[in-house]
């Protein structure tokens, strides 16, 4: 079977599964250059039938992960029953709460229709469609391209179909049995947005700025003030929607901003990670222990915080975790295309790798770059070359294969520099024009893990995602200061020469002549753009000094 899933939610894209396996993936930012755009993904589908020598005729079924509403009556019941109780028990709420399901209706009607559209213009309305609610979409990203024939999924976001999240039970081969569904009124991912937008950041985009900021406060100034918004009960996410908090991103609440304002934002930021920790291990334990699961699979906005995968990571309860890489709704289409997969009878493969968008073949540009004044070489050992120029300090756009899918850059399309040095972080920031709180990320030699990052096993199947951090072990802190946030730990990819050989090369290289096997990697891109994803957008940041060379196996290009 051949399966188109498309999704036009945040970081809109699409993807394509054949007899169950992932073949490639891409989100339409990185094609119409538009930054999470929500655009109907028409520019993923023409790549994925273009790379594929494939028409819309030869696709036999169509899914979406998003814009069902709410999945059954018992669901919609309940949610007019709690709403109906939030405002008997305070009536302020009722103008909060309208507003919240007048907000989810508008904004998701209105992508329906787009969706609608969009199918239509691509020949696509009468295939056989498969309909996937949104926090279902998350767990079968979660669960169904894991390694594990079992786990407890669970599903954390802002808001999708009128719900936050979700827990559920999960077999290959078998329906999932759901546990718990949480409303978008009770949304940790809006809360943590709300605070993000208070800080002065974009909310559904800066969290991470917020997570790395956290490290330099002090939690317990405002501790308290998070617990009287979103708390976690017996299994149960509660909101309590007033003077403190609503359930969008952007609410305007005076007293919540007064109160703020007495503290320092990075105590705030503390605060509201801490608090975000706290709940969601509970959350999550509470169901760890009613199931007896020892492996936990998870998706959805909340786990692009890295802090608190570490925190789920080392639980006693749990022995394995995946995070799906693209875990936020840029990955729903993914997770919609899984779900009709299970429909028709294909068994969905676990993940190999994360490199499944475009590639481009630098023969083909060879005349540009000329024209454009841009020097070529071509070294003997293109790995060791890499390698010297990090040794010698240089900042160096590594641009080989297909393209990762997700939000992490994982060596296709990734800036390296050696971490010998922690200036090299503000001159990172400097040349790439970004404002971040947390140092970059290293990549790491899987033999050398161990000795790298306390309690890393092999297992860890995260790690070669970036999804995780760890606390970084003595000698990682002493070799590579630059890539260690001020908390002592550090967010690393973990790799080897079957995931990426060309990226293992060159780190292997370094390695032999620094006797240091990490090194920093970051997105190959300038803020607030896009990851490159063609060989002349990567040209661009080269022209603009982000780096000082472009390595593009067997190439290597300067700027003059």
């Amino acid at each position: 079977m051949r399966i188109l899933g498309i999704s036009n939610t945040k970081d809109s894209g699409a993807c394509l599964l054949i007899d169950g396996e992932l073949v490639a993936a891409v989100n339409e930012e990185r094609l119409n250059r538009n930054k999470m755009t929500r655009a109907f993904p028409e520019k993923s589908i023409e790549w994925l039938l273009n790379s594929h020598g494939l028409s819309a005729h030869d696709i036999d079924a169509i899914s979406i992960g998003a814009w069902k509403a709410i999945n059954s009556t018992i669901e919609l019941k309940r949610y007019l029953k709690i709403a109906k109780e939030m405002i008997y028990k305070n009536p302020g709420t009722r103008d909060a709460i309208e507003s919240r399901i007048k907000g989810s209706i508008n904004s998701d009607t209105k992508q329906w229709t787009e969706f609608k559209k969009g199918l239509e213009s691509k020949c696509f309305s009468k295939h056989r469609f498969f309909h996937c609610q949104h926090q279902m979409a998350h767990s079968y990203t979660a669960f169904e391209f894991s390694p594990y024939e079992r786990a407890l999924v669970v599903s954390l976001d802002g808001r999708g179909d009128f719900m936050s999240g979700s827990v559920s039970i999960w077999r290959k081969g078998q329906k999932p049995f759901v546990l718990r569904n949480e409303l978008e009124l009770d949304s940790l991912g809006l809360l943590y947005g709300l605070i993000t937008y208070y800080l002065g950041f974009t909310p559904d985009r800066h969290e991470g700025k917020i997570m790395g900021l956290a490290a330099r406060g002090n939690p317990e100034v405002c501790l308290e003030l998070m617990r009287k918004m979103v708390v976690e009960k017996e299994g149960c996410i509660i909101s309590n929607i007033g003077e403190y908090y609503a359930p969008y991103m952007k609410a305007e609440l005076p007293k919540l901003r007064s109160v703020l304002s007495r503290f320092k934002r990075e105590d705030i930021a503390a605060a509201i990670q801490k608090h975000l920790e706290e709940t969601v291990v509970a959350y999550i334990s509470h169901y760890l222990t009613q199931t007896g699961e020892k492996n936990l699979c998870v998706a959805g906005g909340v786990f692009a915080n890295v802090l608190l995968n570490m925190c789920l990571r080392e639980l006693p309860e749990v022995e394995n975790l995946f995070v799906f890489p693209h875990m936020g709704d840029g990955g729903i289409s993914v997770g919609g295309a899984a779900y009709a997969a299970s429909q028709l009878g294909d068994k969905v493969k676990p993940m190999k790798n994360a490199y499944l968008g475009p590639s481009n073949d630098i023969n083909t540009y060879i005349d540009f770059i000329i024209n454009s004044g841009f020097k070529i070489t071509e070294p003997s050992d293109f790995p060791s070359k890499v390698a010297l120029l990090i040794h010698k300090g240089y900042v160096v756009g590594f641009y080989c294969g297909r393209m990762e899918y997700g939000p992490r850059a994982l060596g296709a399309r990734s800036i390296l520099a050696r971490a010998t040095d922690p200036t090299i972080n503000s001159e990172l920031n400097r040349r790439l024009n970004r404002t971040e709180f947390m140092p970059f990320s290293p990549v790491t030699l899987e033999e050398a893990a161990e000795k790298c990052y306390q309690g890393w096993k092999k297992e860890d199947v995260s790690s070669y995602y970036m999804t995780s951090c760890y606390n970084a072990t003595e000698l990682m802190k002493k070799q590579s200061p630059a890539a260690i946030h001020i908390d002592g730990t550090a967010r690393p990819q973990i790799i080897n020469s079957f995931i990426h050989k060309e990226y293992y090369a060159v780190l292997k290289a370094y390695n032999s002549m620094s006797n240091i096997p990490s090194i920093i990697n970051t997105s190959f891109n300038l803020h607030e753009e896009p990851i490159a994803c063609d060989i002349e957008q990567a040209l661009d940041v080269l022209k603009y000094s982000g780096v000082d060379a472009l390595a593009i196996p067997p190439l290597i290009i300067y700027k003059s």
